[in-house]
């Protein structure tokens, strides 16, 4: 075949995105199905009440990813304006609530931590290191 016809090196070719190895659910304690070595809420398959992702990929590295409230802000779901927000249905028809950002391991560590002490200071800080 002609290179014009077909180059598999082109940028409108099918790609495959980066294959992932294992995927850590992290959500809140009262929804978790266990607790890993480290102290935090996991749960087994991802769904409405993961809060947090943790992809490890083939080739070694690690992909964090925080869930998004429907401000466009680190979710938070021990705040009972956030539940507010939800309820109101311009919410749950026009802006999805499975929104998910891609942040560092520090930003990500914060957020962990909030998620176990629900300390609004490591939200807080999560936010401001995000920035």
């Amino acid at each position: 075949m002609s290179e014009f016809i077909y180059n598999p090196k082109s940028l409108f070719s099918n790609t495959e995105k980066e294959e992932t190895l294992d995927t850590e659910f992290f959500t809140t304690a009262d929804k978790a199905d266990f607790t890993d070595q480290n102290g935090f809420s996991r749960s087994e398959v991802d769904g409405e009440s993961v809060l947090a992702k943790k992809n490890i990929r083939k080739n070694g590295s690690i992909k964090y990813v925080i869930r998004l409230g429907n401000n466009g802000k680190f979710l938070n779901p021990f705040s009972i304006y956030d539940k507010e927000h939800d309820n109101i249905f311009i919410n749950k028809v026009c802006r999805s609530n499975s929104k998910f950002k891609e942040v560092n391991a520090k930003v990500f560590g914060f957020y962990m931590e909030f998620l176990n002490t629900k300390n609004i200071a490591w939200l807080n800080n999560a936010e401001r290191e995000n920035e």
